[in-house]
């Protein structure tokens, strides 16, 4: 294995045996293999791939996908029913729940078996024993026996421990999804730290907005086999289309009741409000844009984006952008059912976070009731105080089902636009959004 490789995973497979009943199990060792009396269960069918020294890399999928198994199978807590896995560094791994305590032993006594598991001596388990147990923060609880814990305690100590004896390789699984929100924060700073101290990171989770901020790389694995991999942004969107698909199937296989209400009407929680007006103008619609947009472009095709337009607030188009400038997108949108929809923007970055967006709700607009053959133009106006750097611009049009937490999604476009903001002449932006918060400073006197 080349010396820059820190995983190396070559063609390798997972398979159970999965038998109906116990009777059938004592059969097949009789038998030998002359007949089979079980059905086999492929967790995962002959994958592979390279991770680099210092990447940080996500695996998403559904669950059942083989993300567990994979990581289990690196770690060596499992193994391959076929094919070679080669790891080259100090592996430290937060997987399961209370993977690797001995529930009987103490916090303390885990962490000095966990630590010289992981290589480290005595001496250098005495001298970052106190860092350790102040990261874990369970107090007292550190002297009594782990099988006390709460999952949380759990998740405190074993992540402690996995980032305190510098590993080259860190592979975390949902394990983390169990913490607060504090201690949620903290992990994030932690491995944040480790990524710039050159380690490797392989990175699991369900929070595809992490995968994409932490991730250079995802591997996306569907029903045991490697799907998609390549730039952790584009891998998510996949991943994120493929379950709005499945969403939109569901929804059309097994009709919910809506409980929106159609344009025209008050929504007495939101305080929505019908704003449509009567315009004669040239609807837009273009060939190119369908053309450009086609290769990650999804939904029920019901309600479609025709054309978008990037302009500044004369009307003119832009691609370039400066700090803040107030623009406008305008959404050329037609409809061919009678439905109520939302027509959504969301600002995406380079690494495909989504930065700001906003639809009806947001606007206190109510939804449109469109008609079959209605043509409508859909016009946000807003400045962008982000971050100097190239953006995308996504159009969502959706049905809702259940009002704010489940939609059908009629057109979804990525990349409807991509435009770039230029740095602000004032001063260097280093956030990603820039607030203009007012500053006050005062000087004390016969301070007491």
């Amino acid at each position: 294995m080349s010396s820059d490789v820190a995983i190396k995973v070559s063609n390798v497979s997972k398979h159970y045996q999965i038998y109906e009943k116990p009777l059938d199990r004592l059969k097949q060792s009789f038998f030998r293999g002359r007949r089979q009396y079980y059905t086999e269960f492929r967790a995962l069918d002959d994958i592979s791939f390279e991770i680099k020294k210092g990447e940080t890399v996500g695996i998403i999928g559904k669950n059942g996908s083989g993300k567990s198994t994979l990581l289990q199978m690196i770690c060596g807590t499992l193994t391959p029913t076929s094919g070679d896995i080669k790891l080259n560094g100090r592996v430290a791994a937060l997987l399961e729940l209370g993977a690797g305590f001995n529930p009987e032993f103490t916090g303390r006594e885990n962490v000095y078996m966990n630590a010289s598991i992981l290589g480290l001596s005595l001496q250098e388990i005495d001298d970052k024993y106190d860092e350790i147990a102040s990261f874990a923060d369970i107090g007292e609880f550190i002297k009594q026996p782990v099988k006390t814990y709460s999952s949380g305690m759990y998740v405190r100590l074993a992540f402690s421990v996995a980032i305190n004896v510098a590993p080259d390789i860190l592979i975390v699984d949902e394990a983390l999804s169990v913490g607060d929100m504090n201690f949620q924060a903290k992990c994030m700073t932690a491995i944040t730290r480790i990524q710039e101290n050159g380690a490797t990171v392989l990175f699991v989770s369900h929070e595809i907005q992490a995968v994409k901020s932490l991730c250079s790389r995802c591997i996306y694995l569907d029903s045991g086999n490697i799907k998609m991999i390549g730039a952790a942004g584009d891998v998510a969107e996949s991943y994120i289309r493929d379950m709005r698909e499945e969403m939109n199937a569901e929804i059309n296989k097994e009709p919910i009741n809506r409980n929106h209400e159609p344009n025209g009407v008050r929504n007495k929680q939101g305080g929505l409000k019908s704003d449509i007006g009567i315009e004669c103008a040239i609807f837009k619609k273009s060939e190119a844009f369908d053309v450009r947009v086609a290769a990650f472009r999804y939904g029920t095709g019901e309600v479609k984006t025709t054309y978008v337009e990037l302009l500044d607030v004369d009307g003119a188009p832009v691609s370039m952008i400066d700090f803040n400038q107030q623009i406008k997108v305008r959404i050329f949108i037609e409809a061919f059912v009678e439905k109520s929809v939302s027509v959504n923007m969301y600002v995406f970055d380079s690494k495909k976070n989504n930065v700001i967006g906003c639809g009806f709700r947001q606007a206190g607009q109510a939804f449109i009731f469109t008609e079959i053959g209605g043509k409508y133009t859909v016009e946000y106006t807003f400045g962008l105080p982000l971050q100097e750097g190239d953006y995308s611009l996504q159009i969502q049009i959706s049905s809702p089902v259940l009002t704010d937490q489940t939609a059908e999604f009629m057109d979804v476009v990525d990349d409807a636009l991509v435009f770039k903001i230029n740095r602000w002449e004032q001063a260097r932006v280093w956030s990603k959004v820039h607030l203009f918060s007012k500053l006050k400073i005062n000087k004390l006197v016969n301070n007491v």
